[in-house]
């Protein structure tokens, strides 16, 4: 297993003006990872783009790790800080990162990610490219688990649920093509700005906290006439789990859950409802049954808060539809037509079972 790396060899590269080159605001959100953002940071030095900037957000770090974020900001004077007073999540911190950007396109970075010189380049000039495309996601390597892919976008399926393209899986030809995506992973997700007021003109629900709100706000953006692609850029390391391997059993898990099923409720068209929300309410249904019948609360809990989403938040369900309404550009069977896939059952097994990385992804 590889090691997070605290130290890269490699010089410091102040941003400078960049002509004719679409400025970049880079986010990266803290949270009591300091390390983490300081490989990252270390490796954004040796990037090949020159018009750039970069804002780290901490996001309400405990007193006792307050002190080596302020650390870090002292050793890394070009970028700009921002320090929240409380944790706000993956959403919350990204939102208000974008407060204070200033940058034509926008870069969202985990911390837990150290990158590749030329990968950002790579995504801005296929952004220039083609107009089609608002959001773009780069290809991620995942040290941790023997290099493999992480996700490569992920598609939407017939049931709901959405399709990892990609994930745990070698490297390889397939997945070398940029292709329409339903959502991309904010991990590496590199967008216009402008898609952002198309959208509804805010970035994540802040309800959401983390998880699935990337690909809430992709869904918009396709909603809004704007498209999703994945990229195969120069690969970048993401060492997963930096900051929610800290939380507890289950978490990742329950705000998935709950997050996808109010973006289904609040994004879909009725008839889209009508055929995709009974499959995934089975499928719910079924996944709490046999948690149940495993003894495993954590999952019961992460599963009946999809289940219950209708119930406990019908007002927001409600201005959710209302603001879809008003910037909605495209159908959903336009939308589905361009990138639903939906899998052979047994990627939905492994998925259950934790053994995805033996799927084998159709071309």
């Amino acid at each position: 297993m590889s090691q997070i790396p605290t130290q890269l060899n490699i010089g410091q590269v102040t941003p400078s003006g960049g002509r004719g080159l679409p400025f970049v605001s880079i986010l990266v959100i803290n949270f009591q990872g300091a390390a983490l953002t300081r490989a990252c940071l270390q490796s954004l030095r040796q990037l090949d783009y020159p018009n750039y900037e970069i804002i780290v957000a901490d996001n309400g770090s405990s007193p006792e790790h307050r002190g080596e974020v302020l650390a870090v900001f002292a050793d890394f004077p070009e970028i700009k800080p921002l320090l929240l007073d409380t944790n706000s999540g993956f959403a919350g911190g990204n939102n208000a990162a974008l407060r204070e950007a200033r940058g034509d396109f926008i870069l969202l970075l985990n911390n837990d990610t150290v990158v590749n010189p030329g990968f950002l380049r790579a995504l801005v000039d296929y952004l220039l490219a083609h107009r089609e495309a608002g959001v773009v996601q780069g290809k991620m390597l995942l040290p941790r688990c023997g290099n493999t892919l992480d996700v490569c976008g992920s598609f939407a399926t017939a049931i709901g649920l959405p399709y990892h393209y990609g994930y745990y899986k070698p490297d390889g030809p397939k997945y070398e093509r940029a292709v329409p995506v339903f959502g991309g992973k904010g991990a590496c997700l590199l967008f216009r700005r402008e898609v952002v007021e198309a959208v509804g003109g805010f970035l994540f629900d802040p309800d959401f906290f983390c998880y699935y709100e990337e690909t809430d706000f992709c869904h918009r953006a396709w909603l809004s006439g704007f498209e999703v692609h994945f990229v195969p850029s120069p690969a970048i390391q993401h060492f997963m789990g930096g900051t929610s391997d800290r939380m507890k059993r289950g978490f990742a898990l329950e705000h998935y859950q709950r997050n996808m099923a109010f973006s289904l409720w609040g994004n879909l068209s009725a008839g889209s409802l009508l055929r995709v929300m009974p499959l995934f309410l089975g499928l719910q249904i079924a996944a709490l049954l046999i948690a149940t019948l495993l003894g495993r609360g954590w999952q019961c809990r992460a599963h009946w808060e999809a289940l219950i989403c209708l119930c406990k938040r019908w007002k927001k369900i409600r201005e959710r539809r209302k603001l879809i309404a008003r910037i909605r550009r495209r159908s959903d069977a336009e939308i589905f037509a361009k990138m639903k896939r939906t899998p052979r059952l047994s990627y939905f097994i492994k998925t259950f079972t934790g053994d995805l990385a033996n799927y084998v992804d159709d071309v």
